[in-house]
This record gives structure tokens, C-alpha cells and sequence, in this order.
């Protein structure tokens, strides 16, 4: 694919180079620059979406990446984001409303389509975000979720359980739970609305913190397989409820 920045000419790629070669001409050589541009354009491409585009009762916002690490100290403004679309509205909202829905309903299946919508498009939501575009405060979203999750048993993608942050309970946790209980990878992934590739992926780190459970403390664990010390410390809880029970099992044996 030919470099958007090799034709020099007019517009954003234009005052993109003029402004290299005027004020940033340090940075590389004429290749380099055209390269840096190129990038450049891309990340504007990617968060640039045409409003004339979305659909009625859709809206842009700003997501943190799906793939973020979150840190000790780190603050939301430095981590990494996507654009996503959301559903603010739906036509299932009014259908839900014909048939008898409660506005509290209506408003537990808004939340769940919204974080849905926004992890199909690498994104994770917080509360905070949820009770922002819908209008009501953080506590009401997490109670709606909670819910949410109980009546439809399932594990809602929000960044709490996704990034393993705050008191909830993560996907993850839940997934090797259900792995333990000897339940086929598909009916885990059916069950908790995952992919089985990501149901594979956190069985398979469960997998190596079992491997290093004996050997290592759990910070040694959490440093070793990058992990946080929280979902580590799950997955030991999870390690010895299972050797727990096999003892038992022994003993009536």
C-alpha cells in the first residue's frame, strides 16, 4: 500500500510534514517522517467518526482498551482508549416498555446492552461511564448489574471484572470455576458470554499459577505471569478449595 504521506500536496498530510520539516525536522529523515505521518492519520482515522453515521440513539464515546493493564498509581487519563459507539437508545427499549417492563427493567437491559456494545468494539466500560450517558449515579448502575448478573447468570463485561479492579467478582474467577466443575469449554463460554478462545486463555493461566502455586509466594506469581495479586490470590483460593475436596473425598474413601 502506497504511504498516504509519499504525494506531499495539500491537506492534513501537507501541514503534517510542513510542520516537521519547520519546527520537528530532528525527528528522522524524509522516510521516517513519511512514516510517522502515515501513524499519525491512522490514530486520527480511527478516532474520527462522521455523526451523519450513527444511527438514531447512538453516540461516540471513549472506552479504555480492552488489552489495558491497569497499575498501582496509574490514572485513567494515561491509559490507553478506543472509540466505541453506543446504544444510549434501542428499539427494544420501547418493545420491552409495550410489554410491561418496569423503567428499572428497561434500564438493566440498557446497561448490559451498552457494555456489550462497547466490548465487541475492544472497549470496557466503568460505572462511572454507564451512569454518565444514562443519567443516574454510579451506585444505581452497580446495583442494576449486580441484578443483571444474578437473574441471567451471567458475567457482564465491565471493566471491573475485566481489568480484575474494585470488589467484584471476575469473569475470569467464574470461568475456572465452571472448568473445575469439569463443564465443556463451549457450555463456559455459552454460559458466561465469552468466546472459547478466552475461556481457553484464562483456564490456560490458571493453569500455570497451579503450576507455580508450591513453588512461589503469590507476589513471586503475580510478578512471573503478570498478573494482579488479586486474581492470583482467586485463583489460590480456588487451588486449595479443590484440594480441599479431594482430601474429603479420600477420607470417606
Amino acid at each position: 500500500m502506497r504511504s498516504l504521506a509519499s504525494s506531499p500536496g495539500k491537506g492534513i498530510q501537507g501541514e503534517i510534514k510542513h510542520l516537521l520539516e519547520e519546527q520537528y525536522s530532528f525527528v528522522g529523515g524524509d522516510r521516517v517522517q513519511n512514516m510517522l505521518i502515515d501513524v499519525l492519520i491512522g490514530i486520527f482515522q480511527q478516532f474520527s467518526r462522521d455523526p451523519w453515521n450513527l444511527e438514531m440513539g447512538e453516540t461516540l464515546w471513549f472506552a479504555v482498551h480492552m488489552d489495558e493493564k491497569p497499575g498501582p498509581g496509574k490514572k485513567l487519563a494515561d491509559m490507553r482508549v478506543v472509540p466505541v459507539i453506543l446504544s444510549i437508545t434501542h428499539e427494544d427499549d420501547k418493545k420491552l416498555r409495550v410489554n410491561g417492563y418496569s423503567s428499572k427493567e428497561v434500564r438493566k437491559y440498557r446497561v448490559a446492552r451498552m457494555l456489550r456494545e462497547a466490548y465487541r468494539q475492544k472497549g470496557v466500560l466503568t460505572q462511572v461511564d454507564v451512569a454518565e450517558l444514562i443519567g443516574v449515579s454510579a451506585g444505581t448502575i452497580g446495583k442494576d448489574i449486580r441484578e443483571y448478573q444474578a437473574e441471567h447468570g451471567v458475567i457482564l463485561p465491565y471493566r471491573g471484572t475485566i481489568h480484575d479492579i474494585g470488589p467484584s467478582l471476575t469473569h475470569k474467577k467464574v470461568i475456572v470455576e465452571k472448568f473445575l466443575q469439569n463443564i465443556p469449554t463451549p457450555d463456559i463460554a455459552r454460559m458466561t458470554q465469552h468466546t472459547e478462545e478466552a475461556c481457553d486463555r484464562y483456564i490456560k493461566s490458571f493453569k500455570k499459577v497451579r503450576m507455580l502455586y508450591e513453588k512461589m509466594k503469590l507476589r513471586e506469581i503475580a510478578r512471573t505471569l503478570e498478573m494482579s495479586e488479586r486474581l492470583v490470590q482467586e485463583y489460590i483460593h480456588l487451588i486449595e478449595g479443590q484440594e480441599d475436596k479431594m482430601e474429603e473425598a479420600n477420607h470417606v474413601s
